[in-house]
């Protein structure tokens, strides 16, 4: 009897800690959502950002999130032709793709993994072009159809990227969730198999993480990739688990079911904030919602009317009754975050009585309806167009202008975009990439057209001249100049009125340490540790 409690006593003991091994080893992430797929070449949510960009894959080259300077990746260096047309990358060897149930590598990455990965997207004959599009008319969300011209393979280590134009955003868009590399014998031997469609949802990359099962219940299972070639992740596994139900995600981080949640709820915010075990991830995205006045309407052609409507419209509100605290208020269409934002000094706008003065000196015809066009829909910059557009109507109402709400979507919303018959707009802008261009040229070039951005209707010599120098300029110092003279030029001739720049939003228990969260590209657990706290 003694010896039968010995050995129970040791088998307990035993699975004892390997249950503490196994839950140490193993890290939990609650997301609201499931990924639409296991690329972010296609797939430009959130959740699949967050699924599978630093997770899976990687890059030619990255950005450095303390310096946000372009740092080689699966490139270990690259080089720029004099005329500024080509860029050569030298790819670096030995990198191991993921080794799983459904795909054993026999090689190592090379030139011919780069040029599928990138002639997916630009090729319509490619044999993946087609391959799990969304619709017919699916179009993947990447520029470099217009910034390339062809990609050369030098040698097997070798590849050239030959510019359209000459174009310094080249780095930032490699840098993007878009520019992934994949594996081309993993793609030959599925065409081999008639399983194309699996190279989007059986996914083989390069990255910390190897994919191992994703069931109907919207649980994800990684396990650690072992012959990654940076640092080695100390978490053996990784497991996403999707509830729609901030209550639910939170409370399983509070119970320790959950290691980090996705965006906790607003009125989950300040009990977070004050919980000494969890740590509140919160950074502004680059993407921010906005209210565009139609400059080519008589009654907003003239940038001191667009002035003093800015003026009559409380921000501070709209914040609080649209956003709760998931966005931050702003009068700048670039972040916090940005290289070129350029500092401003100026306090909130907010004065109603002003606004009605400055209207009435300026001979302002207040028995016109002014029109509010909006998406009959929400998005990530907005999630609730028409509560902001009420608020925008009882603020102009409060300084005697009537206002008319128009709710529109898909062809309807397009074609009356098309046409300009609207005297205002409220939009916003999802930014990909961290280049200033991404959001200055769609919103304020005079060559982008209201369906593609400039909603304003909005066209500047000046600022498109600066544009174009920009886009061109190697001078880091001499772009930042040009793209503060644009902000100057914009904040001057009011075209839109910023209104948020949303934030991303992560709890994060305190036992895990060194998540990274990028705005632009996901969550990266690449050098996460869970450590104990008991």
């Amino acid at each position: 009897m003694r010896l039968i409690c010995l050995l129970f006593f040791i088998t307990t003991l035993s699975g004892c800690y390997q249950n503490k091994a196994l839950t140490q080893n193993t890290l939990i992430y609650c997301t609201e959502s499931l990924p639409t797929s296991f690329n972010p070449q296609i797939s430009h949510d959130i959740a699949s950002l967050d699924a599978t960009t630093h997770q899976i894959y990687s890059r030619l080259v990255t950005i450095d999130p303390k310096t946000n300077k372009f740092i080689p990746d699966l490139a270990e260096s690259w080089q720029r032709s004099d005329d500024k047309l080509r860029y050569r990358f030298a790819l670096r060897h030995n990198i191991s793709f993921h080794q799983t149930e459904f795909f054993k590598p026999t090689r190592f990455l090379n030139a011919d993994d780069v040029l599928f990965s990138f002639n997916r997207m630009l090729n319509i004959q490619d044999a993946y072009h087609k391959v799990n599009k969304q619709t017919e008319n699916y179009f993947y969300n990447h520029p470099f159809t217009d910034l390339l011209s062809e990609i050369n393979k030098i040698d097997d280590y070798t590849v050239e990227f030959v510019l359209s134009k000459p174009d310094v955003t080249l780095l930032a868009n490699l840098a993007a969730h878009y520019a992934v590399i994949h594996s081309k014998q993993y793609a030959d031997q599925l065409i081999k198999q008639g399983q194309q469609e699996n190279i989007d949802f059986q996914p083989i990359g390069t990255g910390p993480f190897k994919f191992k099962s994703f069931d109907s219940n919207g649980t994800i299972r990684y396990k650690k990739h072992p012959l990654y070639w940076q640092s080695m992740t100390n978490i053996e596994n990784l497991i996403y688990f999707t509830n729609p139900s901030a209550t639910k995600r939170y409370t399983k981080l509070l119970s320790g079911e959950c290691d980090a949640i996705s965006y906790p709820a607003a009125s989950q915010l300040e009990t977070i904030s004050k919980n000494k075990n969890i740590t509140l991830n919160s950074k502004s995205t680059a993407n921010i919602a906005l209210w565009a006045f139609n400059t080519e309407r008589p009654i907003l052609e003239h940038s001191q009317v667009r002035q003093a409507l800015s003026q009559a419209i409380d921000k501070k509100t709209i914040l609080q009754a649209v956003y709760f605290r998931s966005a931050i208020q702003t009068d700048t269409l670039l972040s916090k975050q940005s290289w070129a934002l350029k500092p401003r000094f100026e306090k909130d706008l907010y004065d109603p009585e002003k606004a009605r003065q400055n209207l009435t000196l300026l001979n302002y015809d207040f028995s016109k309806t002014l029109t509010i066009l909006l998406p009959d829909s929400s998005d990530v910059f907005n999630p609730n167009f028409h509560k902001t557009a009420e608020l925008i109507q009882a603020n102009l109402n409060d300084i005697g202008i009537k206002t008319d709400i128009i709710n529109l979507s898909g062809a309807a919303l397009k074609a009356r975009l098309r046409s300009g018959d609207y005297d205002t707009y409220l939009t916003g802008i999802n930014v990909h990439i961290d280049d200033p261009d991404s959001i200055f040229r769609p919103l304020l070039s005079c060559n982008s057209s209201a369906e593609s951005g400039n909603s304003s209707h909005w066209c500047s010599p000046k600022v498109q001249v600066l544009l174009d120098q920009s886009i061109t300029e190697s001078n880091f110092a001499q772009r930042i100049k040009n793209y503060y003279q644009i902000q100057d030029e914009v904040y001057k001739q009011r075209p839109y009125l910023p209104i948020a720049h949303v934030l991303r939003l992560d709890a994060i228990s305190k036992s895990i340490l060194n998540v990274e969260v990028n705005p632009l590209t996901g969550i990266n657990f690449q050098n996460a540790i869970k450590q104990d706290l008991n």
